[in-house]
Order: structure tokens, then sequence, then C-alpha cells
């Protein structure tokens, strides 16, 4: 037998469907929250990856070193971000800074650059370029440090890098000293590990503003052997970073 049931009864009927099943209704204009897993940074220090394996172990972002000032270039950079790739994770790149002038700043830009363009041109790009302020350099002088960062950020722009993809990571006990442009880059990256046992409860949060907390050196995934670089509590601007890629 067929029975009419009128419009009006049907979303009646659906609410207590919805109620007794904990259905809830979805809007399918509204963003699904985007999964935040491990973030994780890597070096020569890390030996051989088995990167599938990083991959599948939960991280959504590998932050990969590509040089230490120019004089250094990363060992397994070039192998890391192949592997990377191959693998299907998401990435970034980044490079301590070690300039000694304004100039020589602009030519650790370059190298940065073209060091990463060297393996990854024509295929997917790093969703950012970190800048690694950690040291006093410029000669010593730390009033010039907002100048060395200013003129390296100036020179990634130059080669075609906008300052929203640009992240400055800056050691948390010079920040003041620093007295860097931290309005400029896309993004803030802060170090404070506390007791640095690898956990995110343990670890002190960094005393400045910042929109990714480095919180462990001795953070574990599958795949590295030994000790990683972890961080966490990515800000609403970090996270467009990365899924805006």
């Amino acid at each position: 037998m067929y029975a009419y049931i009128d419009s009006k009864h049907r979303e009646t009927i659906k609410y207590i469907d919805d109620k007794l099943n904990n259905n809830t209704p979805t809007n399918p204009d509204t963003p699904k929250p985007q999964h935040i897993g491990k973030i994780i940074d890597v070096s020569e220090w890390q030996g051989i990856i088995d990167w599938p394996s990083v991959i599948a172990d939960d991280v959504t972002l590998s932050i990969i070193r590509v040089q230490h000032g120019s004089a250094h270039q990363d060992l397994k950079y070039m192998e890391n971000l192949q592997k990377c790739i191959s693998a299907g994770g998401k990435y970034a790149v980044y490079a301590y800074f070690a300039a000694t002038s304004t100039s020589d700043a602009q030519q650790e830009a370059r190298d940065f650059y073209n060091r990463t363009q060297q393996v990854v041109a024509g295929k997917q790009q790093p969703i950012f370029y970190a800048i690694d302020v950690e040291s006093i350099e410029m000669s010593g002088d730390v009033t010039q440090m907002r100048a060395g960062v200013e003129a390296y950020m100036s020179q990634l722009n130059a080669l075609g890098v906008p300052d929203n993809k640009i992240v400055l990571y800056i050691a948390n006990h010079l920040y003041d000293k620093f007295n860097l442009n931290v309005a400029r880059p896309g993004a803030i990256w802060i170090p404070s590990y506390g007791q640095n046992d690898g956990t995110l409860a343990n670890s002190l949060k960094p005393t400045h503003p910042y929109d990714l907390h480095q919180f462990t050196s001795k953070g574990s995934v599958k795949g590295i052997s030994g000790n990683v670089d972890m961080s966490a509590e990515p800000s609403e601007k970090f996270k467009e970073l990365i899924f805006s890629a």
C-alpha cells in the first residue's frame, strides 16, 4: 500500500530519525576540519630516512633542511626532498641563517632557493621557505640581525617567494634581541622544550607569539632511527599554509 507523506511530515520524520540514530545533518558549504598529524623537521643528522614509513606514521608535514649558511649544503637534502615527494608527503624547506652581512644574507637566500629548485623544479613545490634564526650572526652584531633577515627575505621575494610563503624560526631566548620584523613573514615558528622528553605535555610554551611550537628534539616517528625535532600547536594561519598548498 502506498502512503503519501507531505514535505512537512517528511522533514519531521527525518529530524526524529537523525536524533534516534545520532546523525548530524551536514551543510555542504561547511568545510570539514582538517586533520593535523605530526610535524617534523629533519636534516643530515637523521641519516637515511624511510620516507614511506614516515608519511604512514601520521606525519602531516616534514620540514627539510637545505643548508647551514651558504658554506654547508645539507648532505641529505637532495635525497630527502626526492624521497619525501615520491612518498606523497607534504614538505617545506629550511636554511640556517649564518650571514655576516646583508650582501652575504642575499647570497644565502639565492643559494637556498637555487639548491631547493635544483631538486624540485617542475615538481611539487615546498609549502614554505623557513629561515632558521637562532644564533647571533652578522659578524656578532645583534643590532644588524633585523637588517640581515630583511635582506634575506627581500632576496627570496626577488626569486619569486612571497612573504606569506616565508616562515621565520626564531630562538625564544633571543627573540627580543633580534628585534625581527615578525609582521612580515607568513608565520613565526619558535622552539621551547621544557623537559625535552618527546612529549608536548612536558614542554614549555614559547614566551612570545607563535604560529608553530617546536616542543622537543627527542621526538620519535617510524622510518627514522633516533630522535627527531617535532612541532605542534599550529595556528589557523599556519594551518592555511599547510592546506592551501
